[in-house]
């Protein structure tokens, strides 16, 4: 992922989804794996990003924002296992 950006509230509010602290879902989120890019315009990368290292696999939806020097955490979800390959890293 792009340099440390400030903490937008999104992940605030994403936390008690992922069943976890604000500064555990942060701590994983660092440690986390992009598995899917896609660019959004000039200065905007669109990331889907892939924490296994918590209870359950989840997929978080970042938005990387160059211009404002800012990630957005845009939705954190349960990967369906019948969409994914077993790893959770391909679409099927």
């Amino acid at each position: 992922m792009a340099t440390p950006a400030p903490i937008e509230r999104a992940r605030v509010r994403q936390a008690p989804i992922a069943g976890c602290t604000f500064a555990e879902f942060d701590a994983a989120l660092a440690a986390a794996e992009v598995i899917e890019e896609r660019q959004l315009g000039p200065a905007e990368l669109k990331e889907l990003v892939l924490v296994i290292d918590w209870v359950r696999p989840l997929h978080v939806v970042v938005v990387v924002d160059d211009k404002h020097e800012e990630e957005r955490v845009v939705t954190v979800y349960e990967p369906d296992p019948g969409q994914w390959s077993s790893d959770y890293r391909r679409r099927r």
